[in-house]
């Protein structure tokens, strides 16, 4: 077999395959053959249709067919003789029979050679925060927040009390659709509601009915509400107010912690640790990959790129779906999804490069502590561990995360570093948006 590579384009290739002797027409006989005795036709017997009306009826598919055997096995024996790694699939140009011969062409790409990984006089800013006595006071706020009960007043309503009211809201005289509602729990000043009906539930008594009129912003996201003025008939049910539960024993064991609130202030800091720990390294990797990728160009072949870009695109209309969304009006533009495409793609050669060049490979102490981390959240820490060890997928997973967490910091060694202190809660919204 010869073999001769043209480069067409920057990483565009054209290659030529020259199978000698390929016997082409002897090959279709003996594939005739081999599929006599399958064949069925009016009038014989099957196994004793003649060759000629099996190679009338059968002869164009069985040539194809060891045409495309021939062009497969050749193409990989190529590509392995010259060392080719196609970005994508190669496309079949010509093919033509020399006598015993059998030529074809194909077109395909190449990954660029990445020479070096440029990180040339770059600063680098690395975020650092702790978690701070008042950051675990104000977690702890927050589950109390979560676990509030309301308490039954005789007084009139005023700022911060939940009212709970029935309502029916007309426009000129007429019902309108949403503006009907049945035991809606109104906290005054949250904003739940637009500002202006909740202001003129201050006052109000259970028991009570009321009028409440409002005009709806011009930007409501209601467009057939936009600017119009309502009337709401309200019948107030109920006026409360908050009740938070005490920060003591019973609180603690309703959180699951049974030892007590000092417990419970433990559990929630190691929580909050794991947190921005995670949210650090996410916000840090960020920063160290975008600075990768603007700092080192590269010229991309295609089809990755378009293939990553399919892949953005259905993975956007998979969280639509998860939030209800109907997707299928929408009309999803897969252009809009090459631009983070390309730096993936591009990324991934990058990070291939310094894996490769500094021979890092997954550490397993950090693989098991990064498989710890994720149990620590669950009921059956243990279960979870032996899950992820036992699915070599999983597996896989966490041993590439840590791996390209080798190369972060790999990055980090390598370039001038400016830390920059932040919160908790900065961090975990930072790494969240």
């Amino acid at each position: 077999m010869q073999v001769t590579v043209e480069n067409v384009s920057e990483l565009g290739r054209r290659m030529t395959v020259t199978v000698e002797d390929a016997n082409i027409e002897q090959a279709v006989q003996e594939r005739l053959k081999s599929i006599r005795p399958t064949v069925k036709m009016a009038g014989f017997r099957p196994g004793k249709v003649p060759m000629n009306m099996v190679a009338r009826t059968h002869g164009p598919s069985a040539r194809r067919d060891v045409i495309d055997t021939l062009v497969q096995d050749s193409m990989r024996e190529a590509f392995t003789q010259e060392g080719v790694n196609p970005a994508g699939p190669p496309h079949i140009d010509s093919m033509d029979e020399d006598g015993q011969n059998f030529v074809y062409t194909l077109k395909y790409e190449v990954f660029p050679e990445v020479a070096e990984v440029k990180l040339d006089d770059v600063t680098l800013e690395k975020t650092v925060a702790e978690v701070q006595e008042e950051d675990v006071d104000r977690m702890l706020e927050t589950l109390r927040e979560q676990r509030i009960s309301w308490e039954p007043l005789k007084r009139a309503a005023k700022e911060e009390d939940g009212v709970t009211i029935d309502f029916v809201g007309t426009i000129d005289g007429e019902e309108f659709p949403g503006g009907k509602g049945q035991d809606v729990l109104v906290e005054i000043g949250n904003g739940n509601m637009l500002p202006e009906f909740e202001q003129q539930l201050i006052g109000k008594k259970a028991g009570q009915e009321t009028e409440v009129t409002i005009t709806f912003p011009e930007d409501y996201r209601a467009e057939h509400l936009q600017g119009k003025e309502a009337k709401f008939a309200v019948t107030v049910k109920s006026v409360a107010k908050k009740k938070l539960p005490k920060l003591d024993k019973e609180f603690a064991a309703l959180c699951g912690v049974e030892e007590g609130v000092a417990a419970l202030k433990k559990e929630v800091r190691a929580n909050m640790e794991r947190e921005l720990a995670t949210a650090l390294k996410a916000l840090n990797k960020r920063r160290a990959m975008d600075m990768l990728a603007e700092n080192n160009e590269l010229a991309l072949p295609e089809a990755p790129v378009e293939r990553e870009a399919q892949y953005l695109l259905e993975q956007a209309k998979n969280n639509l779906r998860n939030q209800g969304v109907n997707v299928d009006g929408i009309p999803f533009d897969i252009e809009n999804f090459k631009g983070n495409a390309e730096n993936r793609v591009k990324l991934s050669l990058l990070i291939g490069k310094i894996i490769s060049d500094n021979e890092i490979r997954p550490d397993e102490d950090r693989v098991r502590q990064a498989i710890d981390n994720i149990a620590a959240s669950y009921e059956d820490p243990e279960e979870v561990v032996n899950y992820y060890m036992n699915n070599q997928d999983k597996l896989s997973e966490i041993q590439m995360a840590v791996v390209e967490d080798m190369v972060v910091e790999w990055i980090f060694d390598r370039v001038k570093v400016e830390e920059s202190t932040s919160t908790f809660s900065e961090v975990v919204n930072s790494a969240t948006a």
